[in-house]
């Protein structure tokens, strides 16, 4: 089953479909943060994955919907999404979501995650994913309510 995606790309369904997958995975943001976006995934949100061979990318996202995004902990939900990529199924867990898969075209590689460390060696990489980082940061003010709010 595939489908368009808001990001003009193709989301398939993981249905039927295995994925090839890195023990060093690629570290990705979206090409887009806001329109035009990939469904479902929170900015500042890390998303590690692994080419396939028909233009598509076996992806694994992590965040903590109450944690603020920082460079730091950015870096740790990293390295969670490439442990989880690179586990067999069977250790992946059944509270861990699913990989996706997305259109190459819907994302910007700016790493490597490393026996979990990210590894940026460029520098448009690295502001690309600082942009990233601070769009989740943004987004996670303007979202929490006040103490007294409900």
């Amino acid at each position: 089953m595939r489908e368009t995606g808001p990001q003009g790309g193709i989301a398939t369904a993981n249905a039927g479909r295995t994925a090839t997958r890195s023990a060093t995975p690629t570290v990705y943001t979206p090409l887009r943060f806001r329109i035009g976006g990939i469904e479902g995934i929170r900015t500042g949100a890390a998303i590690v994955g692994t080419p396939q061979d028909d233009g598509m990318v076996a992806i694994d996202v992590q965040w903590t919907p109450a944690v603020e995004p920082s460079r730091k902990v950015w870096e740790s939900w990293v390295a969670e999404a490439a442990r989880r990529h690179a586990g067999e199924e069977g250790e992946r867990g059944e509270e861990a979501p699913l990989t996706r898969f997305v259109s190459e075209a819907a994302l910007v590689e700016v790493g490597q995650c490393v026996n979990g460390r990210v590894v940026i060696t460029d520098d448009a990489a690295h502001a690309q994913s600082g942009r990233w980082v601070q769009a989740g940061r943004s987004d996670f003010v303007v979202d929490t309510p006040f103490p007294h709010q409900p």
